[in-house]
């Protein structure tokens, strides 16, 4: 199933945050060869296999799709209590609750209205992980994803 119509719609719609945005390939994990470090950055990760089953009339749609979101700003005093430090958690704890806002509950259309998506569901978390002078929180949502538009 091609999902790259799904992560091009999904990249609009954070695009008001300010926020450079990505396709997720492991960009900030340490030791890889493509380590490739922007802060703050978004990254969108979309899953690598999907089950597909066809629904009739040329359609086909995969249930359940993971689609991950990793936030990753900058935090340099990580294990230091002060108020830069501070205020740099408190802003990125509101970056991403503006990223859950923008995607919870939200579906995916193209320009035409055509259904690309059923809603996104949060059903996993997990927030300020350090990853060398970075905080990394990550965000899991469910939907299902259609192979043809469906109209509304």
């Amino acid at each position: 199933m091609l999902l790259y119509s799904v992560y091009k719609q999904i990249k609009t719609r954070l695009n008001g945050l300010g926020i450079k945005t990505f396709w997720y390939t492991g960009q900030y994990q340490v030791g890889k060869a493509n380590q490739s470090l922007v802060a703050p950055a978004i990254y969108i990760q979309m899953p690598a296999d999907t089950n597909i089953t066809f629904v009739g009339k040329e359609v086909k749609v995969a249930k359940k799709v993971p689609i991950t979101i990793h936030y990753l700003s900058s935090a340099p005093f990580k294990g230091v209590d002060n108020a830069v430090q501070d205020a740099a958690i408190e802003d990125h704890e509101a970056k991403l609750k503006a990223i859950d806002k923008l995607l919870d509950g939200w579906n995916a259309t193209d320009t035409d209205g055509q259904v690309l998506t059923q809603q996104l569901t949060e059903i996993k978390s997990n927030s300020l992980q350090y990853v060398s002078t970075n905080l990394v929180s990550v965000i899991t949502y469910q939907t299902d994803i259609y192979s043809r538009h469906l109209r509304r």
